[in-house]
């Protein structure tokens, strides 16, 4: 399959810049080769990334294709001997294909048979060939200019415009590109983890090896793949020191097609994160959540004000309990009214009230310090949920928080809460929905809870237009109390199908014949809840 590797021509023109830190940050270059030959379907991280860096061979066999695919998009014929000992024996650990690329464009041979011998022609070549477009007439005039009294030989000057033009035009052809490479580090500054956040998604069950290099040095390690499918992370075996260019070859086989792709990032320097809170990727995959619901400072509403963080930890751990099965562990949680709907309008009018961070926090790290989660619910009043939600981003960018919005309290411009009922539309939701993904992709964390209570069916408009976002496991939490046909009702009027799942709310004064876990376990006609919690 290495043949068929090398004679592909699936080159993308990816290099991705993230410019959100400039300056003092030097460039990080990764090149992405996904490829059909270096694991089989489900091989452990481990075994692939032995298997890859015993197959060293096949990665400079890969790197060839790659040059020569440089050479026949820009020059029409395929490289030599001689073209390819210009480049570094291993093109991993030196370059990536902007720099092929731009050498290739600042040959004489480009210069000569594209641009027709002058400066002028080598412009107007130049453009069309990295922006796809004519240069305009000043572009033209500028670029001839610079090339006439830049510094150092005209090569050179030909490889440095050419390297201006490809980072401008931003190439992707392959729709797989790196949004950023993370690089997380240890107190003395040492690199232990490098994440890759990919502009798609790539499916967990295709067999994945990596291999990273850093100032020319190969590094062993091992690689993981975020069950969202769009984190793919490098560990290596020993912290390194940041010394030089990063390059990366990433191997991917789903059994029917291979991409090759090249892309570059800048490096998102953020605080380690904490090796003792390693959170599951897939919050339900394996285990279900139990939660005590209320506001921490209050027992009017809800169990979970009853008493303080050390002794909600108990109770909710002993509600946890009967609800372990042999497919499902049961996880105990929070879920905290963080933002609180009132009665009066308050000194900002929204008819809401947020809790003191601080108080919130210390919360948050006592369930954090048992293994419990905990999901921070918003009652927004007159405001937003996506403006209420913004309060506490710190907080959700702990890795055992998620984020609840409960629409009963979203209320319209006129509405007071408690008189009425509120709703949200769908794309409000979408709103949130979309910044919460972004921040827990942005800090690399583990999949989120994301909750949205309903028991009726206009509290959430246009609800078939919910969007499932990656990081996220977004809940329907069917809300309201009564008789157990009543809430069954409920259940089966809100309830949701894959990719979303099912929550399912007690009241332990309120519901009538209230449910016990055996009896939600054993449903069949509904599905069994993922997401339960009293109140």
């Amino acid at each position: 399959s290495i043949k068929e590797w090398a004679s592909l021509k699936v080159i993308a023109y990816g290099q991705r810049m993230v410019r959100r830190f400039r300056g003092s940050i030097t460039p990080v270059i990764v090149a992405l080769l996904v490829a059909t030959t270096l694991a089989v379907a489900n091989t452990a991280p481990a075994q692939a990334q032995v298997e890859l860096q015993s197959q060293r061979a096949d990665l400079d066999t890969a790197a060839r294709a790659l040059i020569d695919d440089v050479y026949q998009d820009f020059l029409g014929r395929s490289a030599t001997s001689a073209d390819f000992e210009r480049f570094e024996p291993r093109f991993g650990l030196g370059q990536d294909a902007n720099d092929v690329r731009a050498r290739v464009i600042g040959s004489r041979e480009f210069h000569a048979d594209v641009a027709n011998s002058s400066r002028r022609g080598f412009v107007e070549a130049a453009y069309r060939e990295t922006l796809g477009r004519a240069p305009t007439p000043g572009e033209l005039d500028r670029g001839a200019r610079e090339l006439f009294t830049g510094q150092g030989p005209l090569r050179q000057r030909r490889i440095d415009f050419a390297e201006v033009l490809l980072e401008r035009a931003d190439y992707d052809n392959d729709n797989l590109g790196v949004r950023e490479l993370v690089l997380h580090e240890t107190d003395s500054g040492m690199i232990r983890r490098f994440a890759f956040e990919l502009d798609s998604n790539l499916d967990r069950n295709d067999a994945m090896a990596i291999s990273v290099s850093i100032g020319g040095r190969q590094l062993s390690g091992q690689m993981t793949v975020r069950a969202f499918e769009n984190i793919v992370s490098f560990i290596p075996d020993e912290p390194v020191e940041r010394a030089g260019k990063i390059v990366g070859l990433v191997a991917v086989d789903n059994g029917n097609k291979v991409t090759l792709a090249d892309i570059s990032a800048l490096s998102n320097f953020l605080p380690p994160r904490s090796e003792a809170s390693i959170w599951p990727d897939r919050v339900f995959e394996d285990q279900r959540i139990i939660a005590y619901y209320g506001n921490h400072v209050t027992p009017l509403l809800g169990v979970l004000g009853e008493t303080g963080p050390e002794a909600a930890v108990q109770r909710v751990n002993n509600a946890a309990a009967p609800f372990d099965a042999p497919d499902k562990a049961a996880v105990g949680a929070f879920e905290m009214i963080v933002t609180v709907a009132q009665g009066s309008a308050g000194a900002d009018g929204n008819f809401s009230s947020p809790s003191q961070l601080s108080d919130v926090a210390e919360w948050i790290q006592i369930a954090e310090d048992a293994g419990l989660y905990v999901i921070l619910d918003i009652q927004p009043g007159r405001s937003d949920f996506l403006t209420e939600s913004r309060v506490y981003e710190e907080l959700l960018k702990r890795p055992n928080v998620g984020l609840a919005l409960d629409p009963e309290w979203r209320m319209g411009p006129n509405q007071r809460p408690g008189q009425v009922v509120g709703s949200v539309s769908a794309a409000e939701v979408n709103q949130v929905s979309a910044w919460l993904s972004n921040l827990v992709l942005e800090n690399d964390l583990p999949e989120k809870i994301f909750m949205i209570h309903q028991f009726q069916t206009r509290m959430v408009r246009n609800r078939e237009d919910l969007v499932d976002r990656p990081g996220l496991a977004t809940v329907i939490h069917a809300d309201g109390f009564g008789s157990r046909s009543l809430k069954l009702v409920t259940y089966r009027n809100v309830g949701v199908e894959p990719p979303f799942y099912n929550g399912f709310k007690l009241f332990i004064d309120e519901d009538t014949r209230i449910f016990a876990p055996a009896d939600l376990l054993a449903l069949t006609d509904h599905p069994v809840p993922d997401f339960v919690s009293y109140q």
